[in-house]
């Protein structure tokens, strides 16, 4: 489960974000990928205080071992990519929640 400063930050990020996206109303602190959606929802925001909000979140949820850092850009081609047996999966939010997408 999240610390109490996260799950803090989360609440006054979603109150922040209703305004610009109604469906974060629906989204609910016990669903498994509530964090993921709201960073989502957050990371589309126009509002430079709730982008930077996100960054301190995603930080707090990095550090505690919830998310996992960003890999860092690789350069060489993805080895997968050329044979197409690599089945690339797009995440998206539909009605608050983080769906996997096939492509």
């Amino acid at each position: 489960m999240h610390d109490r400063k996260s799950l803090s930050l989360a609440a006054e990020l979603r109150r922040n974000l209703r305004t610009e996206f109604p469906a974060v109303a629906r989204l609910s602190v016990s669903d498994p990928d509530f964090m993921e959606a709201i960073l989502d929802y957050a990371g589309r925001s126009q509002s430079s205080l709730v982008q930077a909000a996100a960054l301190t979140l995603r930080s707090q949820l990095e550090g505690s071992g919830y998310l996992r850092s960003p890999p860092a850009a690789n350069t060489e081609a993805d080895p997968h990519a050329a044979t197409g047996s690599h089945s690339a999966h797009k995440r998206r939010v539909y009605r608050g929640r983080v769906i996997e997408d096939p492509e």
